[in-house]
C-alpha cells in the first residue's frame, strides 16, 4: 500500500510543474497525475506521477532549445507554438522572427507540454498542430478555453488534414484553421494584425 507521505498537495505540485491550479486540476482529471483523496476530502497527488510528468518532457527530442531560446520580454506579444515535428517548429519560428516585432516564441512539443506553457507564459497567440503524442490538438485547445491564461489568446490551427477531415465541431468556435504547405504570407498578416490590436 502507498504511504500517504508519498503524496503532495495540489498547491506544491503546482509549484514544481510550474503551472496553475486549473492545469494541475485538468491534468489529474486525464489520469495523467495519479490521486488520493483524504477523508476530508482533499486532493493529493503521488508525488511519483508528478516526477514522471516532469522527467518526460527530458525525453524524446530535446532540441527545441536549439531551435528557440525563451528569453521573455514582458512587453512583447508571446506567440506559443504546439508542434511535435521539429522541421515545422523552425519554419513558424522563422515566420515569427521575421515579422522584426517584438515577439516572445515559446514552444512545445505536445498538447500537455502545450497547456504547461499556456499557464506559464500566458501566450497572446497559439500556432498548433491537431495530431500530437500525449494529447491531441482538439483536447488541447478545448481545455485552453477553459483557463484564464488561455481564454483569450488567439488560436491559429495549422493543419495537414484536408477541410473534410477537420471535425469543426470538436475546435472552439474562434479559431482560425489553416491548412498546410503553409501560407506564410497569409500567417504573418494574422501575426501583425494580432500584434498592432493588442501591442501598437
Amino acid at each position: 500500500m502507498v504511504q500517504q507521505t508519498e503524496y503532495i498537495t495540489t498547491t506544491e505540485a503546482c509549484s514544481l510543474i510550474g503551472v496553475s491550479k486549473t492545469v494541475v486540476k485538468k491534468l489529474a482529471d486525464q489520469g495523467v497525475l495519479q490521486t488520493w483523496k483524504t477523508p476530508g476530502g482533499h486532493r493529493r497527488l503521488l508525488r511519483s506521477s508528478v516526477d514522471e510528468y516532469l522527467a518526460s518532457f527530458n525525453r524524446g527530442p530535446s532540441t527545441l532549445d536549439d531551435v528557440v531560446p525563451e528569453a521573455m520580454d514582458s512587453d512583447a506579444m508571446t506567440v506559443l507554438i504546439v508542434e511535435d515535428d521539429l522541421v515545422t517548429v523552425q519554419l513558424l519560428v522563422k515566420v515569427v522572427e521575421s515579422l522584426n516585432l517584438k515577439v516572445n516564441v515559446v514552444t512545445a512539443l505536445n498538447g500537455y507540454e502545450g497547456l504547461m506553457k499556456v499557464g506559464s507564459h500566458k501566450p497572446d497567440v497559439i500556432l498548433a498542430d491537431l495530431m500530437m503524442p500525449k494529447m491531441d490538438g482538439y483536447t488541447m485547445l478545448n481545455s485552453i478555453r477553459h483557463f484564464d491564461d488561455g481564454m483569450n489568446a488567439t488560436i491559429i490551427v495549422i493543419t495537414s488534414f484536408e477541410e473534410k477531415d477537420i471535425d469543426r465541431e470538436k475546435l472552439p468556435v474562434d479559431v482560425v484553421v489553416m491548412q498546410k504547405p503553409l501560407q506564410v504570407d497569409i500567417l504573418k498578416s494574422f501575426l501583425r494584425y494580432e500584434y498592432h490590436l493588442k501591442f501598437a
